[in-house]
Order: structure tokens, then C-alpha cells, then sequence
């Protein structure tokens, strides 16, 4: 039985993370998908992902009223999720249809904004890689089924990339069904462009495990990090065309158009609409991530021992300080893109004019952002400005996300 207050929390959750595509720039939406499914729920084997919904709306609203009994609401929807989801994907003759993996990513949703990465890192990222693969290439035909896919594989191909343990066998499959798509697309060449980014991290990472496990020589480990350098140099030829194209913007500009400037970045990232910007810093949060994995993997060839490097001591600084320099421009690519993402200028760099749907679109853009925001703001190799910039950023994306910390102090007790 529905109560008032789930329909308020229902409400909340959709005012906040469903957005629909602009018909102007035909901007893909965000959860747009969700109501339609959540209508559908009282179908028999449906109802974890009203649990789900209840269980997100109740933390925002917990959050949103400093309320901890309502934190606890939302944890006992939480668990009621869970439990059904269960049941659901012990059933052999499972059906993973868009239920199934719509209530996976809202639980991931949850437990990224509401519990602490301790308890809950990576948990949906294996349930979302195995839903994909029994969902087959026929779910990438259909508006709804790419719009969960792209959710789903990026949130898993994140856990991936940020998580040294606990990772996951890899996930080969979609990399064939684009196959079958049409490559000229800009969505499938940016998925494409995706899983490249997230393979040539996973070969860094295995570098850097093969140094530890095994051991390699000096020439073995410097042949390796050449080849990651010539993929990472293909990466910079990626996202070309208009549908990536971006302006730079300084704050004076922005200042013209009567905005205060004080909180803003030197430089401003403007891109068609936030997924753009999204896209975008997926693709540069990975190059982070890459040159992080290149300068701990010369760090350790340097701490050898027995290695005689008399041969590649200029090369090693040589990379060394591209790659710091690297990483300190990609970070402020990330950090220019904020004004944007939690709109507080549009795509042209102006106040936006219509506020409609600005609650949803901050908090979308903000959930974008977590990411690579706290990638940065402990990141050894940014400067300390923009690590303290970053974590000015990721107090914002609390604000607009609704964020909070104290259930998963409830979920312990």
C-alpha cells in the first residue's frame, strides 16, 4: 500500500534525477524512462524497483530535513530492495528486463550518494555487468534499452577504473555488438571510444601488477609504458567534430553577463549541453587515471634495486614531467566544466533564463561530476589549488545531489 509520504518521497526522487531530453539540442535525458517504468511496478516480480525509488527518495529527503528517522525509512526500503532484487535474480527463468536492471541502477544511485565507499564500492558493478550480458545486443536497438545500457556499462566501466580491488572479469561483449551498430553514430563511436579508454587503464594497471607480482626488467617495463603512451596519444584524436566541439571562456566573459565571478574558475569549459561535458570528462578522467598508473609504474622502476636505468634516466624524467604536466591540464579541463555541469551558466556561458527543471538538471549535472571530482580532490599529482578546488565542487555536488553521510553510520547500527 502506497502511503502519502511515498508518494512525497516518489516525488522528491523524480523531481531530482529524471530529466527529459531538450528538444532543442535533442539532449539525451536522465532517468527520463523511469516514471513510464515505475508505473508498471505492481506487476508481479516488479516491486524492487519501487523499493529502490522509496529507498533513494526517503535518503534525499532525509537528507534534504536533517532527519534521521527518515535515513531510516530509507535504509529499511533499501534492504526491502535488495531482498526482493534478490529473489528476483535467484529465479533461473529470469527475464532481465528493463526492471531488473533500471532497480539495479537506482540502488547504485543510492548507495553512491547515501552510503559510504567502505561499505558499498563496486557492489551493483558486477550485477550490472552480469544483467548486460544476459540482456544481449538486442537491448542497444531501443531508446530505452541504450539509454539503461549507457547508465549501467559506464557506472560499471567507473568501478573499474577506480578500484584496484575487487574488479571484475572483463566485459568483452559490447565491444561486438557495436559491431553490428552503425559506426558513423556519435553515441557509438563515443562507446567505443570509452571501452579503448578503459582498456588501455586496465593495461597500465596490469603493468603495474606484473611489477609487483613477477618482476620485469627495465627494458620490459619501459617497452610497455612507450606502447600505453602511443595509445594514450591516439586517445587525443578522439572526440573530434562539431558534436564535441566546446568553448573557452574566460571569467571576465562571464562576468559581462552580470554573474558573480568570485567562485568561478579562471577558464570556462562551455559545451553543447551537460552530457557532452560528461562524456568529456569521462574521456579525460581516464587520461588521469592512465598517467597516475604510468608515474607509480616508474616510481617503482626507479626504487629497483638491481636496476641499471644509466640508459633511460633522461626518458624517464622526460615522461615524468609530461605526465604531471598532463594531468594538471586534464584536471583543469574537469574543474572548468563545473559552472556549466551545476548550471550555473548554460551553454553560452549566460545565467540560464528559465528555471524550470533546474533542481533536476543541478542535481544531474552534479551526479556527473562525483566521478571525477573525487578522482581529484585526492589526486597526489594535482596542485594543492586544485585539489582544494575540487573539494569546493564536490560540496556543491552534495548540496544538489542531496548527498549525506550519517546512513551509513545507520546502516552499522
Amino acid at each position: 500500500m502506497v502511503t502519502p509520504h511515498d508518494d512525497h518521497a516518489i516525488a522528491f526522487f523524480f523531481e531530482r534525477f529524471t530529466g527529459c531530453p531538450c528538444n532543442d539540442r535533442s539532449t539525451p535525458g536522465f532517468l527520463d524512462f523511469l516514471p513510464g517504468l515505475f508505473k508498471e511496478v505492481n506487476v508481479e516480480g516488479r516491486f524492487a524497483l519501487r523499493w529502490a525509488v522509496l529507498a533513494a527518495g526517503y535518503a534525499g529527503l532525509s537528507t534534504d530535513q536533517q532527519d534521521k528517522r527518515i535515513g531510516n525509512i530509507a535504509l529499511h526500503c533499501y534492504g526491502q530492495a535488495i531482498s526482493v532484487l534478490g529473489r528476483c535474480l535467484a529465479d533461473p527463468e529470469l527475464d532481465p528486463d528493463d526492471h531488473i536492471l533500471m532497480t539495479i541502477v537506482v540502488l547504485d544511485l543510492f548507495e553512491t550518494l547515501h552510503l559510504p565507499d567502505t561499505t558499498t564500492k563496486g557492489s551493483h558493478a558486477g550485477g550490472m555487468a552480469h544483467i548486460l550480458r544476459l540482456r544481449g545486443a538486442g537491448q542497444l536497438h531501443g531508446p530505452r534499452g541504450w539509454s539503461l545500457f549507457r547508465l549501467s556499462h559506464h557506472r560499471w566501466r567507473m568501478q573499474q577504473m577506480t578500484y584496484r580491488q575487487g574488479r571484475q572479469a572483463a566485459l568483452p561483449e559490447p565491444e561486438q555488438w557495436f559491431q553490428c551498430l552503425d559506426k558513423r553514430s556519435p553515441r557509438v563511436r563515443a562507446e567505443k571510444e570509452n571501452a579503448e579508454i578503459h582498456s588501455v587503464c586496465e593495461r597500465a594497471r596490469a603493468l603495474l601488477d606484473r611489477i609487483d607480482a613477477v618482476g620485469l626488467s627495465p627494458e620490459e617495463i619501459m617497452q610497455y609504458i612507450r606502447e600505453l603512451r602511443v595509445c594514450d596519444n591516439t586517445a587525443t584524436l578522439w572526440r573530434r567534430g562539431p558534436n564535441w566541439a566546446y568553448e573557452l571562456k574566460h571569467r571576465s566573459e562571464i562576468a559581462q553577463h552580470g554573474l558573480t565571478t568570485c567562485n568561478l574558475p579562471e577558464y570556462i569549459l562551455l559545451h553543447a549541453d551537460i552530457w557532452v561535458a560528461y562524456e568529456w570528462n569521462y574521456h579525460r578522467t581516464g587520461r588521469i587515471i592512465l598517467h597516475r598508473h604510468l608515474l607509480v609504474c616508474l616510481d617503482r622502476l626507479q626504487s629497483m634495486v638491481s636496476a641499471n636505468l644509466d640508459n633511460f634516466s633522461e626518458e624517464i624524467q622526460s615522461i615524468e614531467k609530461t605526465s604531471l604536466v598532463l594531468i594538471r591540464k586534464l584536471v583543469d579541463d574537469v574543474l572548468s566544466t563545473v559552472p556549466q555541469s551545476v548550471r550555473d551558466v548554460d551553454n553560452n556561458g549566460k545565467p540560464p533564463k528559465d528555471s524550470t527543471g533546474l533542481t533536476a538538471w543541478r542535481a544531474i549535472g552534479s551526479y556527473f561530476l562525483l566521478w571525477p571530482i573525487k578522482i581529484i580532490k585526492s589526486l597526489d599529482q594535482a596542485t594543492t589549488e586544485q585539489r582544494k578546488d575540487a573539494q569546493n565542487a564536490f560540496e556543491r555536488i552534495r548540496e544538489y545531489t542531496g548527498m549525506s553521510s550519517y546512513l551509513g553510520e545507520l546502516s552499522c547500527v
